[in-house]
């Protein structure tokens, strides 16, 4: 099954021809760093769901405060519906323990949303440090690597998982083209049918503070 994950950087989106083209999920830049908010996220989020892709929002981690980059997220990332991701994006190489920082930030926003946070990171990072503390808290994994940046995944050029015994979602090109969408995108692929992947997400019971106004 494919997906992309897009920002500002893609401009405007035609979510319908994206989802004609075949792409079935969308993780879409929230928040990065302690402030900012994406000028896309908004519209990206609605008209990605209204096209019939399964959405996930993602931050972008500057490494400052994991608790209050959490907070930025929690501010702005708005309702989850069921089945719906949400992301911790981690590429940084500032600090000696960056899975200790990323399970500070995921505790966070799982206490306050009520599921289990993603991790995004790429190959080498999977590779130089020791990621059990975020694989054995049940955390999913979305690991990127391009190899020859080829528009259908190649299995010559699969991730590394690190202490994961598989990822869920696997980044392979980040000079994608599609349909919809002028320039590059990223793009995703997984093993997964729609329904599985939805386990990584909001479950049916779950209602988070985040999106209490829309649950009453």
């Amino acid at each position: 099954m494919k997906g992309i994950d897009c920002s500002h950087w893609q401009g405007n989106i035609d979510w319908k021809k994206v989802k004609k083209a075949g792409y079935e999920f969308a993780f879409c830049k929230c928040t990065q760093g302690l402030k900012y908010k994406d000028p896309t996220y908004e519209k990206n989020k609605k008209e990605a769901r209204e096209a019939g892709l399964l959405f996930g929002a993602y931050h972008f981690a500057d490494v400052n405060s994991a608790e209050l980059e959490a907070e930025n997220f929690l501010k702005n990332v708005g309702d989850i519906k069921e089945g719906e991701i949400v992301i911790l994006d981690y590429e940084s190489n500032v600090i000696k323990d960056p899975a200790s920082w990323c399970l500070r930030w995921i505790n966070y926003v799982e206490k306050q949303l009520g599921f289990k946070p993603m991790l995004y990171t790429y190959d080498s990072l999977l590779k130089k440090y020791n990621w059990s503390v975020v694989s054995e808290n049940d955390n999913g994994l979305w690991a990127a690597r391009y190899g020859l940046q080829q528009q259908n995944p190649n299995p010559l050029f699969k991730p590394s998982t690190g202490s994961w015994q598989f990822y869920a979602v696997w980044q392979y090109c980040s000079r994608g083209k599609v349909d919809g969408i002028s320039g590059n995108v990223d793009l995703n692929t997984t093993n997964m049918n729609i329904e599985q992947l939805k386990k990584y997400g909001k479950k049916t019971d779950q209602c988070s503070k985040c999106c209490a106004v829309h649950c009453k």
